[in-house]
């Protein structure tokens, strides 16, 4: 009976040595249980093993990570300077676009020819052009002021390749003659493009 008596009492002990290791409440008064520590051997060593186990599990060393460091700085390099290579080109993409549409309108501007029309018609479309051109070339310099052409173009498109769709249909106007509004629908496609890079929510990619 006594060495079921001091079974019990071990175990009870023990876990209140566990308990003091984890710094949880005692299941006993701490001065109860230094007091079962100064005469049982027994205890005094599990307390001992118990506290190089606690040890050995809080300080043991964090598994080996590689260095990653370089990739990530690699990567967000990589990915801040697309955007503003992306920029670029399409920054020149515009402008020789906007070249090109003033060398098609400059002669009607100049010298009045223009297939089938009057020269003051002429000059009216070559004026025409040729702001449109200016507007792409200002674009292709300060992207930010895109906002205000990219609804005048998305008009402008609109109506010259529906007015062309049905002149070819009905006869008024020969294919060929209609390929030269290309140039604005390229125009208006770089614009969007331009505008959607313009538009990124990192300031720190957006042109100067």
């Amino acid at each position: 009976m006594l060495d079921d008596y001091l079974g019990m009492e071990c175990a009870r002990m023990r876990e209140a040595i566990s308990a003091d290791l984890d710094g949880e409440e005692l299941p006993v008064r701490r001065e109860v249980l230094e007091r079962h520590l100064g005469g049982c051997a027994a205890c005094r060593e599990f307390q001992a093993a118990a506290g190089v186990v606690d040890r050995g599990t809080r300080l043991g060393s964090a598994p080996a990570v590689p260095d990653l460091t370089s990739r990530v700085m690699f990567a967000i390099a990589r990915e801040r300077s697309e955007p503003v290579y992306a920029t670029q080109g399409l920054r020149l993409g515009l402008a020789t676009i906007a070249l090109v549409q003033l060398s098609l309108s400059l002669p009607a501007l100049l010298f009045g020819s223009d297939a089938g029309i009057s020269v003051h018609q002429a000059r009216h479309l070559g004026s025409f052009g040729v702001a449109l051109a200016v507007g792409l070339l200002v674009a292709a310099w300060r992207p930010e002021r895109i906002s205000g052409l990219l609804p005048l173009m998305t008009a402008l498109v609109i109506c010259l390749v529906g007015s062309a769709i049905v002149d070819v249909a009905t006869g008024y106007a020969a294919a060929t003659s209609e390929l030269t509004h290309v140039v604005e629908v390229l125009g208006l496609l770089n614009l969007w493009l331009l505008d959607r890079v313009q538009r990124s929510p990192d300031p720190e990619l957006r042109p100067a």
